[in-house]
C-alpha cells in the first residue's frame, strides 16, 4: 500500500523522490482523478504542500519569476492587463473551475504533461525557462521540448520543478482557447502568439499550440511563413495568408480524432484560431 510522504525543505524533497518508486504532488487535483483511474497506486506520494518557498511571484532583473507552486488564481490576479503576460493570466483563467484555480498549481500543470494543458502553450510562447532542483546542484532548461510525449516530460528522478522563469517582453502576446463550453472544459485547440513588430514587418514570432498533437508545440513553420509578410493591406490578402497558414500548420501540427473532436476539425480550428490572434496582434503592435 502506498503512504504519504510530508517533506520539510526542497532538499528533503530531492532525497524522498530520488529513491523508491513515488511521484511529487503540489494541489493534487490531477492526481486524485489518476488515483480513480488506477494510476500511481503503487507509488508512495511526496506532498509538496509545506514548500512555501515554492508558492508565489515576484520580479528580477532577468525576468518573472513563478514558483511551481502558485495557484492559477495568483496567476490571474497577477498578471491580468501586464503586457504580454496577460496571455498567461486569460490561460489561467480558464483552467476548470473554481475551485480549480484556487487548488491547482502552474507547476502540475506543466508536469502533467497533458497536450491540452492551457498555460503550457503561453509559456511555450513566452520563451519560458523551467528550474530543476536536485540533491546534485540545479539545471535550467527551456519549456520548448521538455515535454516528450502525454504524461512524459524531460525531468529527472530526484529533481522538483521549482520555479518558471520568464524573460521580460516589449512585444504583445494573445492566448485562446477553444472547447465544447466556455468553462470546466479541456481544449479542443488551445493557441499562444508573441509578436513584435516594426515598420510593418514581423521582427519576433512565437507560435504554440495545444491540443494538435502528442504534446503542446511550436508552429515553426508557421513562424517562418509569417516572418516574410507585411501586413495584408486588404481582405483578400489576408484570405491569401488564411490559406497560406494552413498549408505550414499542416507541417507544424498532427491533430488526432477523440471523443471531444476529430483531427481535420482541430486542424480547421487551429487555422482560423493562428489567423485571428496574428491579425489581433498585428493591429495591437500598431497602435
Amino acid at each position: 500500500m502506498s503512504q504519504m510522504l510530508i517533506p520539510n525543505t526542497v532538499t528533503e524533497a530531492c532525497q524522498m523522490l530520488s529513491s523508491g518508486n513515488r511521484v511529487a504532488c503540489a494541489g493534487a487535483t490531477n492526481l486524485y482523478v489518476d488515483r480513480e483511474k488506477g494510476k500511481y497506486l503503487d507509488r508512495d506520494i511526496v506532498s509538496l504542500h509545506r514548500l512555501k518557498e515554492l508558492s508565489g511571484i515576484r520580479e528580477e532583473k532577468d525576468g518573472w519569476h513563478i514558483g511551481s507552486l502558485t495557484t492559477f488564481d495568483l496567476i490571474e490576479d497577477v498578471f491580468r492587463g501586464q503586457g504580454s503576460m496577460d496571455a498567461l493570466a486569460e490561460a489561467a483563467s480558464l483552467v476548470g473551475g473554481p475551485q480549480i484555480r484556487n487548488r491547482g498549481t502552474i507547476g502540475g500543470n506543466i508536469l502533467s504533461a497533458s497536450p491540452a494543458a492551457d498555460t503550457v502553450p503561453v509559456l511555450m510562447a513566452l520563451d519560458a525557462v523551467l528550474v530543476l532542483v536536485s540533491e546534485t546542484g540545479q539545471r535550467m532548461v527551456s519549456i520548448n521540448g521538455f515535454m516528450k510525449g502525454p504524461g512524459r516530460t524531460a525531468i529527472h528522478q530526484g529533481e522538483i520543478l521549482t520555479e518558471i522563469v520568464i524573460p521580460f517582453k516589449t512585444g504583445a502576446a494573445r492566448f485562446r482557447k477553444v472547447g465544447k463550453r466556455n468553462a470546466l472544459a479541456i481544449s479542443i485547440i488551445n493557441v499562444a502568439v508573441y509578436m513584435e513588430k516594426e515598420a510593418g514587418r514581423i521582427t519576433a514570432l512565437t507560435i504554440a499550440i495545444g491540443s494538435a498533437g502528442p504534446t503542446a508545440l511550436r508552429a515553426f513553420h508557421t513562424e517562418e511563413l509569417l516572418r516574410t509578410w507585411k501586413r495584408p493591406d486588404s481582405e483578400e490578402k489576408w484570405q491569401s495568408l488564411h490559406e497560406e497558414i494552413a498549408i505550414a500548420l499542416s507541417e507544424d501540427i498532427s491533430p488526432i480524432d477523440d471523443i471531444r473532436a476529430t483531427g481535420s476539425y482541430r486542424k480547421t480550428v487551429a487555422d482560423n484560431v493562428v489567423l485571428q490572434l496574428v491579425r489581433e496582434l498585428w493591429e495591437a503592435c500598431e497602435k
